[in-house]
């Protein structure tokens, strides 16, 4: 009986519910008309899209989302293990100037400490081959003195400092208007650059390389290029023009090539040129639909002719060159911010301008990581000055091979033609020796042969 109560009610309540969904159902198909629904559900997705192209195209939203998508560019393209490591240190140029305005000496700044002390000077830390800085520079005083700075730290660490310029470095507001400079060398006479030029003319300008222009990082959003799952958008960047592209810091182009060289031989010595690791491949190519088919935008948000490239070099400046018609672009230099100084000799003249070359500063500086590493393994040991320099010279012999046209695979594990190390007494101070490495490579740009010299001490026994 009870049972039979049971079933008679749910019987029920299915066909109370039922004819409830039922009318419901029939209402729906009289009061909704389906062509109206897609036209309301696409103002929504119209209006939603608004409101998300002003996020995404705000100064400062560009501004952090072009940070981590240039970090991920790096972090795609970086082999972790192939004895690559990237830290992140999060610090505003403003921070850091404040930092070494506050401190009364250079050492103790925060970054000299976080890079010298703690990982240079420090036993079983690893020493930082370069800091690759999210910062755009300009010509006035105050970002002068902050890259004096960062060339004096650079420099102790042997540590090269790679970041950009912004168009405001050329007086301009975008860098379109700076490929329009015509006379660019003659340009840089003018009072604005004084402080720059007294820069460039310092030893320690040349642990520093400043890069442009930018490249496009991430397509804009839509159907046919970079789909949204969540709803019908489409990025506008047609109002915007080229602000409303993402672009990142050719700093990470650039740190791009070290790593692969590095994981290639060893060394970041082949950086620069289509075919010796200078190639940024695989970069986004937006299409304009045009009545007479696509036309590609270049992924630079600049076009640097081959002229214009060389001109770039000339006044310390790494210029990233678009490949028009492809989807990579190209480093053809890697010079330093530091000015050759001039020489009557010819051999004197050539060796100071390619002592000037970043390629060659990474490779003197990794030689100075493992210098001070056999350096610091001597301290406390009865030695005296010759048996140092014989046991240096075997040292930096094992990375010598006389052969003139060596392969690949000798030039990764010997990349120096000939090395010579001279250890000497310091007069007035009795604790120390003077190191003095002098290195020739075999890796030879625009057919000049190179010779590089390094300094360091190295505290004597105590008897």
């Amino acid at each position: 009986m009870s049972a039979s109560f049971e079933n008679s009610t749910q019987r029920d309540l299915k066909t109370t519910i039922t004819g409830t969904l039922g009318q419901a159902v029939m209402n729906a198909r009289v009061l909704v008309d389906p062509f109206r629904l897609d036209h309301d559900l696409a103002t929504i997705d119209r209006l939603l899209g608004s409101q998300i192209d002003a996020i995404l195209h705000h100064p400062a939203f560009q501004t952090l989302e072009s940070a981590w998508r240039g970090l991920q560019f790096l972090v795609d393209r970086t082999e972790f293990r192939r004895n690559v490591l990237i830290e992140v240190l999060d610090v505003s140029k403003e921070t850091l100037r404040q930092d070494f305005e506050d401190t009364a000496e250079l050492i103790q700044s925060g970054l000299f400490l976080q890079t010298y002390v703690q990982e240079y000077d420090t036993p079983g830390a690893y020493p930082v081959s370069a800091i690759i800085a999210n910062y755009e520079f300009d010509a006035s005083a105050p970002d002068v003195s902050l890259l004096r700075n960062l060339s004096k730290v650079a420099a102790a660490a042997h540590m090269p400092f790679i970041g950009a310029v912004s168009p405001e470095f050329f007086g301009r507001t975008t860098m379109e208007e700076v490929t329009g400079i015509r006379d660019l060398p003659g340009y840089f006479d003018r009072a604005a650059y004084l402080k720059w030029k007294a820069y460039r003319d310092t030893d320690d300008a040349r642990y520093v390389g400043l890069t442009l222009p930018r490249f496009l990082v991430r397509l804009p959003y839509g159907a046919d290029t970079n789909p949204v799952r969540a709803f019908n958008y489409t990025e506008d960047v047609r109002t915007g023009g080229s602000r409303s592209f993402l672009w990142a810091n050719a700093a990470f182009a650039f740190a791009v090539n070290l790593v692969r060289s590095f994981v290639r031989n060893g060394w970041c010595l082949q950086i620069r040129g289509p075919q010796a690791g200078g190639l940024i491949p695989d970069l986004p190519v937006n299409l304009y639909d045009l009545d007479t088919g696509h036309l590609g935008k270049i992924a630079t948000d600049a076009l640097i002719p081959e002229t214009r490239e060389f001109e770039f070099a000339e006044l310390g400046l790494i210029a990233l060159s678009y490949t028009s018609n492809h989807d990579y672009a190209c480093f053809y230099s890697a010079h330093s911010t530091q000015k050759p100084a001039h020489y009557e000799t010819r051999d004197a003249a050539a060796n100071s301008r390619i002592n000037a070359r970043l390629p060659y500063i990474f490779l003197l500086s990794r030689i100075a990581h493992y210098l001070k590493m056999i350096q610091r393994e001597n301290i406390g040991t009865t030695k005296d000055r010759r048996l140092l320099e014989q046991e240096l010279n075997a040292w930096i012999s094992s990375l010598v091979t006389v052969m003139t046209t060596p392969g690949d695979d000798l030039q990764a594990s010997h990349p120096l033609r000939e090395a010579r190390v001279v250890v000497e007494d310091i007069e007035d101070n009795p604790g120390f020796f003077r190191i003095a490495l002098f290195v020739v490579p075999h890796f030879q740009i625009e057919g000049m042969d190179v010779s590089l010299s390094l300094m360091s001490q190295m505290p004597k026994s105590k008897r």
